[in-house]
């Protein structure tokens, strides 16, 4: 019998200074046994880098995670091609689907937008980190990134129709992304995209699904939103 059942997440960033890494080790506690994990990409902020005790904590929790669940770990951006030096039974792929359900796919591969436009990410990065300097709360660049609505709205917006084009080639019922950091459920012409967002800010999201359908949750929270 095939699988019928997962949850997935997106964008750990295990390294970032902003990684909810305490509310990420009590959620893996909350999984049911053996049902497979998938981390949808960028689990890593900067591979190569060594990791705070912490987060290395999360990271062999993952590891020995694989050897009682399947733990399927997607490609994003941040951490293509990564290899662990003790990986366990965790399997590396550039996306994961669940038969004709459900396609995995970290989203940066379906982002034409970011790519164009690398001397204005530069300069907005830089900006942040002014903004910081001079005393502004202290975020992940994204969480800042939501302050201009209309442009991150453009942004969603542009992933989640690449994603849908891709699910409607696919053949497949629904498609979930991270990379953009904005949790999000949507249904166009009964297909549905779902984003996990990141667990780089509050609220923090994972997807679960199960044999009669897919929900987006929030950690800690009922269900936030569902697409049957």
């Amino acid at each position: 019998m095939g699988v019928t059942r997962c949850f997935v997440v997106s964008d750990l960033h295990l390294g970032s200074a902003y990684f909810y890494h305490r509310h990420f080790l009590f959620w893996l506690d909350t999984l049911p046994q053996g049902v497979p994990l998938v981390l949808n990409g960028d689990v890593i902020d900067r591979p190569g880098q060594a990791l705070p005790a912490a987060h290395q904590a999360v990271l062999e929790r993952l590891v020995r995670e694989s050897q009682s669940r399947p733990v399927i770990w997607v490609y994003g951006n941040r951490d293509a091609e990564l290899k662990l030096a003790d990986s366990g039974q965790i399997r590396f792929v550039d996306s994961w689907r669940l038969d004709r359900r459900l396609l995995v796919i970290h989203g940066h591969r379906l982002d034409r937008l970011m790519p164009r436009h690398a001397a204005f990410k530069w300069a907005f990065r830089r900006l942040h980190r002014c903004r910081i300097w001079l005393g502004g709360r202290d975020a992940h660049v994204a969480e800042y990134a939501k302050k201009w609505p209309l442009l991150y709205r453009v942004l969603n917006e542009h992933v989640a129709h690449n994603a849908l084009r891709v699910a409607q080639q696919e053949g497949v019922e629904a498609v979930v992304c991270g990379h953009t950091h904005a949790a999000m459920a949507i249904e166009r012409q009964g297909q549905c995209y779902f984003n996990t967002g990141a667990w780089t800010e509050k609220p923090l999201h994972f997807l679960e699904v199960a044999p009669d359908r897919m929900a987006l949750h929030t950690y800690e929270d009922d269900c936030d939103c569902d697409c049957d």
